[in-house]
């Protein structure tokens, strides 16, 4: 029976491992990406929008309903009499009419439609330019602060060693209060620093899910093997990179597509002066002075005060506001790029500055220091000095490497596609 009862236990505490270990996600960025195209809601909503342009285009190529009109007179009251179908005291009248667009209306209809949902793919497509920024972004951030809270759980776990020992030697009276009271102030400002980037770090880790459009609840590491190994930026140029981003971005592209919008809205307005003609045909069993009588008629409107004089001044407005929405887009684009060039050849400049075996050294170091303290050769003053400058060598070598992967995403992102990895 204990036997049965002890191998409950291990199985229950072997599911609970099992559990535990599923709540942690571990990702590459390829994984992520996979995922956000597959999962991710907003492109699933901005893909039915070119749909939806599509469904207009079709909508713009249809032509009018016909009319039919039917009258019938239901009483003589010269008689008095009901009217009957059949009968000659009885008046009946029947309409057809078809209305004619003229100026080929329709198909500049039609050509409109179209550019709006040139402009919906263009829309979506710099939807994915930005949320796939925003993904590589937040992936490298979560992967780092991670890497962060590395340093501070080890400076805690020894510090805490180092306290707990401190603590045995002044119980025994040999060493002062004053010098116990700092490590335990310090141990604390390294808890409230920790918190403070596990807060980050939950912050992440929500961004990340939304984007990844993850209903499941988990935590996510990030795996990051190499990040961005052959980068030279002597083989890249400012113009080359702005000829790359005007090929490559979207919204750019969006701009030069609502200036052809603005073009074929033109047209259908300057169509639209010219009146449509409606063609109708007539039967009237007895209201003419011959029974049965069948006639054909066409009208039309006078463009005489309404030449749609209006809508084409503002479409002609609209043209010229879209020429100067272009040129400021252009501008924008090759000042983003020539900023996102410099900070990425600055950031990868300060970042190989550095010895890559810099971490190690310093960690080396910091055992010695670690070493000289417990052995008292160095006061409690300097042991914490030494132990902050160490917490800040590293988190700032972690940063450095941060903002160079940051300066590296921003860059492609600036001129729409990766030409760093």
């Amino acid at each position: 029976m204990n036997v049965m009862k002890k191998l409950i236990f291990v199985l229950l505490l072997l599911g609970f491992r099992v559990s535990a270990q599923s709540d942690t996600l571990k990702l590459t960025l390829k994984q992520a990406e996979d995922d956000f195209f597959k999962e991710n809601l907003q492109l699933v909503a901005a893909k039915l929008g070119i749909s939806e342009g599509r469904a207009y285009e079709l909508q713009a190529g249809l032509r009018p309903n016909p009319s039919l009109y039917f009258e019938h007179m239901p009483y003589n009251t010269q008689n008095k009499e009901l009217g009957g179908l059949k009968k000659n005291n009885a008046e009946q009248i029947i309409q057809f009419q078809y209305l004619v667009q003229v100026a080929q209306k329709r198909q500049k209809a039609i050509s409109l439609a179209q550019a709006n949902t040139e402009q919906a793919e263009n829309s979506f497509r710099e939807l994915i330019r930005n949320l796939q920024y925003q993904l590589h972004a937040t992936f490298y951030d979560l992967y780092f602060t991670n890497q962060a809270l590395v340093v501070y759980e080890q400076e805690i776990s020894t510090l805490q060693q180092t306290l707990n020992a401190y603590q045995e030697q002044f119980n025994r009276g040999n060493v002062p209060l004053k010098d116990l009271a700092r490590l335990k102030a310090y141990l604390v400002s390294l808890n409230t620093e920790k918190q403070s980037l596990i807060q980050q770090k939950f912050d992440d880790e929500r961004d990340l899910g939304y984007l990844l459009g993850s209903k499941k609840q988990y935590t996510i590491e990030p795996v990051v093997e190499s990040v961005f190994t052959n980068v030279d930026f002597n083989k890249l140029t400012i113009s080359d990179l702005i000829n790359i981003a005007s090929e490559n971005r979207f919204d750019l592209k969006g701009a030069l597509t609502q200036r052809k919008i603005e073009e074929r809205n033109l047209e259908f307005q300057m169509a639209n002066k010219k009146p449509d003609l409606t063609f109708q045909m007539t039967y009237d069993r007895n209201g003419s002075f011959v029974q049965n009588y069948l006639g054909l008629g066409v009208s039309m409107n006078l463009p005489v005060f309404n030449k749609n004089q209006g809508n084409i001044q503002a479409a002609q407005i609209r043209i010229q506001e879209a020429d100067k929405l272009q040129e400021s887009y252009q501008l924008k684009v090759e000042k983003d790029v020539q900023n996102a060039f410099y900070k990425a050849r600055q950031a990868d400049t300060v970042a190989k500055s550095i010895d890559s075996k810099f971490s190690d050294d310093f960690s080396k170091l910091i055992a010695g220091v670690l070493d000289n303290y417990r052995k008292q050769n160095i006061t409690v003053v300097e042991f914490i000095d030494f132990f902050d400058s160490y917490k800040q060598t590293i988190l700032q070598y972690n940063q450095l490497q941060n903002d160079r992967v940051s300066a590296f995403e921003n860059l492609n992102f600036t001129v729409g596609k990766a030409i760093l990895n």
